[in-house]
């Protein structure tokens, strides 16, 4: 697709990570101009690591136009979790544990506000399928957050979501035998048909290697979130111990069906009442 067809605008959901990243050099193939918004919860605002791979999608995407805004969801992410509480923990018991996934509803919430001031119809989320224990990261509750934008005239898009995951490793373990903090491309195990988010950027030049994620590189890089210590244990230990993983998403399904419910009242409020509406005081960044 030339330059001169480009659509205008692209709403990245962007942590900084390997998968995001390829996410925006997708969708600067289609989009003229590319909104990066990466959310934050507490005091960690700055992660200098990661305007890196924006500055390199700028050099190899030259013609296009890239905007990063971060953004504190704080205060969304307390209320989404707090509001109705006693109604939630009645009816869905300990999966209102389920943090991680309330921090993701606070990151839709706010992109679909950004996409309604600045006149924007398309959203793209770096989703692979790892972490499927995560309500955000489960087919099910991803229509749901589908159908959450479309009701709002917005595209929510996972281009990556069915690329191939690369074998996970932990930092400790790169760090021990891999100074450097990723594989040179010839120590790499899988194959090069192999269709991964990092392999995509390294033959576009972006990365070093095909696979750093677990890197220190990696680690540098976004931001990370792990607001889910609580919400493992439940998954683990208790539920998926006792149920079988469908039933786990239709319950959790059942949760964010009524939470984005809930926020879809928050957002017609904002847009009719402005300044005077719940949502407005969630949305300051302090």
């Amino acid at each position: 697709m030339s330059s001169g067809s480009k659509k205008d605008s692209c709403v990245i959901l962007y942590s900084g990570g390997t998968d995001s990243t390829c996410v925006a050099a997708l969708m600067a193939k289609e989009f003229s101009c590319i909104h990066f918004l990466t959310f934050y919860q507490g005091c960690k605002k700055n992660v200098p690591g990661i305007s890196g791979n924006i500055n390199a999608l700028k050099n190899k995407f030259a013609h296009n136009i890239f905007l990063h805004k971060t953004i504190q969801t704080t205060k969304l992410v307390k209320f989404i979790s707090y509001d109705n509480y006693f109604r939630y923990l009645f009816r869905f018991k300990l999966l209102i544990l389920s943090t991680c996934g309330f921090t993701t509803l606070s990151w839709h919430i706010r992109a679909i506000v950004y996409c309604l001031e600045n006149n924007i119809a398309t959203v793209a989320d770096g989703l692979t399928r790892e972490l499927m224990h995560f309500p955000g990261h489960m087919d099910e509750v991803i229509e749901v957050f589908k159908k959450f934008y479309g009701g709002f005239g917005i595209q929510y898009l996972n281009p990556v979501r069915d690329w191939t995951v690369p074998p996970d490793k932990q930092f400790i373990d790169r760090l021990i035998i891999d100074q450097h903090g990723y594989l040179f491309p010839g120590e790499e195990s899988m194959s090069s048909k192999e269709r991964t988010t990092g392999r995509y950027l390294y033959e576009l030049g972006i990365l070093p290697n095909p696979n750093v994620k677990g890197s220190l590189m990696d680690q540098k890089m976004q931001y990370d979130c792990y607001p889910f210590v609580l919400y493992n244990i439940m998954a683990f230990w208790i539920y998926l111990s006792f149920r079988p993983y469908e039933n786990f998403c239709m319950k959790m399904t059942y949760l964010f069906q009524d939470k984005v419910a809930d926020a879809c009242i928050l957002i017609e409020e904002y847009v009719a009442n402005g300044q005077r509406s719940r949502l407005n005081k969630l949305l300051e960044d302090k």
